[in-house]
């Protein structure tokens, strides 16, 4: 029989905590790195030898091989340096130089707080977590103060999303059995079910004048385009196998995409050059649509040894996982405001009444995202019954092509170190440390190659195809290049973990 102790009714209400509804967490955006301190350490693997309760995110499968109860709480602390200068704009008309442009905001955490327990049956075990992907959530580019970002009106990418706040949180439950196969042989199956949740502000400049064509940009021109509150609730899910034979080690897990339908409010800052016909929205509504790639994760690991503070555990171990992500769904960012323009300075309709009016079409924000493979490969040592190290490294290929390089999500070519350190306290504390640093090479997108158009809402030239009789160049969006230039991006990321074992 388990003793109801203070402890049991600490874990079960955690486990109700994660199945609930959330307002919000910190996280999202692109993911890079990983969570957990000790998988961060170990280059961002995780699906085989994974045994904390932080299984229920990389594999369910393994939750059989977590030891009794535990409770983790860990964290990431990621710091993104972005910097683009934009190409000069030569035009018939014009000739403008642009500042440089860079991240101005700091450290952002991602938590992720997870829980597991054995409920005394035999090669079961079940887990609850509340997390975000591991990602950079909230880049301002132009200036930042106390906490607040003011995007620049003549800033060299207001055409692109200048200012994001993006949370995304996921509360999950999972459960992994394990079924033995013979003489230290297993096969563990199991599945997370999770509900997540999107939350996000954005801001844009967007060209407001009717009918603009390629060749004109002009910063008094434009609106300012705040988009708030914008949320979605969306069910989810982690599906894994195991395999055990001796020291050997292998794994495999899916998680499917999800596609954000997400409903916000608009706020739009028209220009001066439209104050005398003083437009005003009819419908403060607005909608995004576009997804989060799923992932396939697999891999092979082996463990060597009996470790000094824990014989259960190996004193050596090796993983190698392969990461799929399907981010080719990604085309674009869908958001359309259903409401039109009344220009209320003009005098109405002497018989109807109404106001002039001008419909908005849908803003497709190019994305052109393509699939991403990674290699991670990740080791830990114990030294001592006091302390084990880890290290690691990760190379992943593009999401973004050369072509749609943009500010508001960085995910180029990436090759990461990582290293790291856990510590054995007393009374089954483990502290766990870790630092990644993550490069990308320079970037340079040629005159003639950038497929990031500042948006133009009121042209008739319509997407997603922009193929329309009213387009200048069919398949091409009205407006100008806005990311061709030079770009420079990295990322650091510290992270740190406290589990307890009980």
């Amino acid at each position: 029989m388990i003793r109801r102790t203070p402890v049991f009714w600490a874990v079960n209400a955690l486990l109700l905590l994660a199945t609930a509804p959330l307002s919000s967490a910190l996280a999202g955006g692109f993911e890079v790195g990983e969570n957990t301190a000790r998988s961060l350490a170990r280059g961002g693997t995780g699906v085989v030898q994974q045994d904390d309760p932080s299984a229920v995110y990389f594999n369910p499968a393994l939750l059989p091989w977590t030891s009794d109860r535990q409770l983790l709480l860990s964290s990431n602390f990621l710091q993104l340096h972005l910097d683009f200068q934009r190409a000069d704009l030569v035009t018939s008309s014009e000739d403008r130089s642009f500042d440089p442009v860079e991240n101005q905001t700091g450290i952002f955490p991602a938590p992720f707080l997870a829980a597991s327990i054995d409920l005394g049956i035999e090669n079961l075990a079940i887990g609850a977590a509340v997390y975000g992907p591991p990602a950079f959530g909230n880049p301002c580019y132009g200036t930042l103060e106390s906490g607040d970002c003011s995007p620049i009106r003549d800033g060299g990418a207001r055409g692109m999303i200048v200012e994001t706040d993006l949370l995304v949180a996921k509360a999950a439950v999972g459960a992994g059995y394990r079924f033995s196969l013979g003489e230290d042989r297993w096969l563990g199956v199991g599945l997370t079910g999770a509900m997540a949740r999107m939350d996000t502000d954005f801001s844009v400049f967007v060209n407001s004048i009717p009918g603009t064509s390629t060749g004109r940009e002009n910063p008094n021109d434009e609106a300012f385009v705040q988009a708030s509150n914008l949320t979605d609730l969306k069910p989810t899910g982690i599906a894994g196998l195991s395999y055990v034979d001796g020291p050997l080690r292998l794994g495999i897990s899916y998680r499917p995409p999800i596609r954000w339908t997400a409903t916000g409010t608009v706020d739009v800052d028209f220009p001066a050059a439209l104050e005398g016909v003083d437009p005003t929205l009819t419908d403060d509504a607005i909608f995004l649509e576009t997804w989060h790639a799923g992932s396939l994760r697999f891999g092979w690991g082996i463990q060597v040894g009996a470790h000094p503070a824990d014989p259960e555990r190996p004193r050596f171990d090796l993983e190698v996982n392969a990461v799929w992500e399907n981010w080719s769904m990604v085309e674009h960012f869908r958001a359309e405001i259903p409401g039109d323009v009344e220009f209320r300075g003009i005098p109405p309709h002497p018989e109807t009444g109404e106001y002039e009016r001008q419909v908005l079409e849908p803003m497709y924000l190019a994305k052109g995202y393509q699939d991403t493979w990674s290699l991670r490969m990740g080791m830990s040592y114990g030294i001592n019954s006091f302390l084990t190290a880890h290290a690691g490294g990760l190379l992943e290929t593009p999401a973004q092509p050369r072509t749609y390089t943009k500010v508001d999500f960085v995910s180029w070519e990436r090759y990461s170190p990582s290293v790291g350190a856990s510590l054995h306290l007393p009374m089954d504390l483990n502290l766990d440390l870790a630092y990644a640093a993550v490069f990308s090479p320079d970037r340079v997108v040629a005159e003639g190659t950038g497929r990031v158009y500042n948006p133009v809402p009121m042209s008739t030239c319509r997407g997603p195809d922009f193929d329309g009789a009213s387009c200048s160049s069919p398949g091409t969006p009205p407006g100008n290049p806005q990311n061709e230039g030079s770009w420079q991006s990295r990322f650091q990321i510290f992270s740190a973990a406290l589990s307890w074992q009980f």
